[in-house]
Parts: C-alpha cells; sequence; structure tokens
C-alpha cells in the first residue's frame, strides 16, 4: 500500500448526493457506471440505486459508532472508491456517508474506480481491483492512513466458503451475500469501523505530534 497520494491523480469526485444523482441520471439513460454497458450492470445499476435510498433510509448507528466519530480529533479525507453496478458498495456507502456526517472532522468524497485506476491500482484486494475501497488520509499532506474494503469480515467469509462449492455459481453468491447484509444490518461493517476510526485517528494525530516536535 502506498503511503502519500498525489492529489492530481484523482478525478472526478462526487459528494454523496451528486452520486446519487449521477446513479439516478445513468439509471434513468439505462446506462451503468464504467466502460462496460451490459444489460447485467445496467440492471444492477437500478437495483442498487434502489439500495442506497433504501439502506440509508432505514440504517441505524450503534452508540458505539456514534461516540467514537464525534470524538474524533484529527481532521481524515475519506474516498471510497466505487462503480454503479457493485453491489457491496450499495449496501457500505450510505454507512460511511452517515459516520461521515457525524462530525465535521471527517471529509468524505467518492470517486469511480474505472476513471481512477493510477489510484485503485495502489490499493489492490490480493491483486483485484476490488471494490468498494475505502481509503483514509491527512487532507493536508495526503499521507495515507489506512483502507478498509471491499466488504465486511463476514461476508468475506461467506463467498470464500461458496465460491468452494461448484454447484454455486456468481449470480447465487451474489444473492447470499445480499441476503447476508440484510440479516446484519451494518452491524459487521461498523465493528469493523469503530477500530479503524479510533486507529487512524491516533495514527494522524501522532504524525502532528511528531511533525511538531
Amino acid at each position: 500500500m502506498t503511503n502519500r497520494l498525489d492529489p492530481a491523480m484523482f478525478k472526478r469526485t462526487f459528494s454523496y448526493e451528486e452520486y446519487l444523482e449521477y446513479v439516478k441520471e445513468l439509471v434513468s439513460k439505462g446506462l451503468t457506471s464504467g466502460p462496460e454497458q451490459s444489460e447485467k450492470n445496467t440492471h444492477l445499476t437500478k437495483l442498487n440505486f434502489q439500495r442506497l435510498k433504501r439502506v440509508f433510509r432505514t440504517l441505524q448507528l450503534t452508540d458505539k459508532i456514534i461516540e467514537i466519530t464525534k470524538n474524533v480529533q484529527s481532521e481524515m479525507f475519506w474516498v471510497i472508491i466505487i462503480e454503479s453496478w457493485c453491489g457491496d458498495g450499495s449496501q457500505n456507502l450510505p454507512f460511511m456517508e452517515a459516520i461521515s456526517r457525524l462530525t465535521d472532522k471527517i471529509r468524505f468524497q467518492i470517486i469511480l474506480r474505472d476513471e481512477n485506476l493510477e489510484i485503485m491500482d495502489q490499493f489492490l484486494t490480493n491483486g483485484t481491483r476490488s471494490i468498494p475501497k475505502l481509503i483514509c488520509f491527512d487532507p493536508n499532506t495526503y499521507d495515507v492512513a489506512g483502507t478498509w474494503g471491499p466488504r465486511p469480515a463476514g461476508a468475506i467469509d461467506l463467498v470464500k466458503t461458496l465460491i468452494k462449492d461448484p454447484e454455486v455459481t456468481k449470480e447465487m453468491r451474489g444473492e447470499a451475500v445480499q441476503r447476508w447484509y440484510l440479516e446484519n444490518k451494518g452491524e459487521q461493517l461498523q465493528s469493523e469501523m469503530y477500530s479503524l476510526i479510533e486507529e487512524w485517528d491516533a495514527e494522524l494525530m501522532g504524525r502532528k505530534l511528531t511533525e511538531v516536535d
């Protein structure tokens, strides 16, 4: 993983509201983000647009994640890499947005993977361009504090198990993962983010103290 990002590498960025409008426009035109304009991806984009709205409307943040986020001391820049057809993204993105809204210390933006491969390729998962991928860095120096993604540990374990079954198709795996998200209700994601926010805050604060010394 890279230690510092070059701000010049970032192409188009979106706020959460801008991203929703972007996906809404794609749906209205029967399109999808990214270069592959397949029927499958356009269908997933339409499905994910509904998921994004539903998850954000119904999600509930835990007391723990609220407390630690509101007590963040360091300024953080969160950038999440995503595409409109990404099912994991539609489940996790609303939580990232809701958490970031708890404090003015966190700036949150969204970028598209295939427009930003120079960035994506610095944060591969087992050599693949798996998304969503959240990057946390210092908004002033662009020094990276850490990453999260592409999905919570429970969903990762589920996929690993299903891949071993030759009778389970990719589509069946996708449906199983979506059921996992519905049942888990963001609990594991928030648990993971609790630990990471604590870690990132300490890391960024430690760097500032070092600079002062």
